[in-house]
């Protein structure tokens, strides 16, 4: 295979020329989806009732083009999974996996050179079929900020790898944290919940949203879609992930954003 190989300390990892920076900048995409997809709740609103749960990857690759993977979170991931996961979707489908809670919850960034060597040799499988979307980097809600800390964790990416980070206490919300991220092309992921609206900072070539209200109103998904496109018009990517319930308005909230949205897009039809 013609690929490039970036190196972590002693781990070589390889993903094909065209997850390079240039591809990035010369097809700007609104990418939305759920956080998840394996949900047999589900069944009935967004898959058909009697779809196999084998199928659900396959089905839910056909409508949209991206996903964000909490799997990798508790468990780390095998190149084995992900290559069975790759086998299912169309090229070009992305998968957005959630850094290993060995990293952000147990090691706090500190320390977890070995454990983000183990994570991305075997997430750069899917560089292969431009399979990988960016890396969640979720922080916990009790870690308060540590810049010293965030810059040694920075520096370990390799630049094949874009990460997004999560800070989910106020003390990260500075203008010094926002410097570093952009310093390091690090996405500053913008979750909005019940209970808090996030800034709207942007710090990378690409933006990282995460919607995680149980309910939106066509009001406030054309707000977000008025985001989006802005962001677009300055070059930038944007990556959308609705939040996961058993209604499976999930789904429908993210087609929503792509059928009405005037700018770039990426969203499939039904095969």
């Amino acid at each position: 295979m013609n690929s490039s190989c970036f190196q972590l300390t002693g781990f070589r990892i390889f993903l094909q020329p065209r997850f390079g920076r240039h591809i990035i900048e010369s097809s700007l995409q609104l990418r939305a989806g759920t956080s998840g997809y394996a949900y047999k709740e589900w069944k009935g609103s967004f898959y058909p009732e009697k779809l196999p749960d084998r199928e659900m990857l396959r089905f839910y690759s056909q409508h949209f083009s991206t996903v964000e993977i909490n799997h990798s979170f508790y468990r780390m991931p095998t190149e084995r999974l992900l290559v069975q996961w790759a086998e299912c979707v169309p090229g070009g489908f992305q998968f957005a996996l959630k850094a290993n809670q060995q990293i952000t919850h147990i090691q706090k960034l500190r320390n977890c050179e070995s454990t983000l060597k183990r994570f991305l040799e075997a997430a750069s499988i899917l560089g292969d079929g431009d399979h990988l979307g960016p890396i969640l980097v979720q922080l916990p809600p009790t870690f308060r900020a540590d810049l010293n800390g965030l810059e040694e964790f920075l520096k370990l990416r390799p630049r094949a790898f874009r990460f997004a980070l999560e800070v989910r206490h106020s003390s990260w919300h500075s203008d010094e944290t926002y410097a570093l991220l952009r310093q390091y092309q690090t996405a500053l992921c913008l979750a909005e919940t019940e209970k808090e609206s996030p800034p709207e900072v942007l710090t990378a070539d690409f933006a990282y949203v995460r919607l995680r209200r149980e309910t939106y109103t066509p009001k406030q998904l054309s707000a977000w879609r008025a985001r989006f496109d802005s962001w677009l018009r300055q070059g930038i990517d944007v990556y959308v992930y609705c939040k996961h319930e058993d209604a499976g308005k999930a789904p429908a909230y993210a087609r929503s954003l792509l059928a009405q949205s005037p700018g770039p897009q990426t969203a499939r039809s039904p095969a």
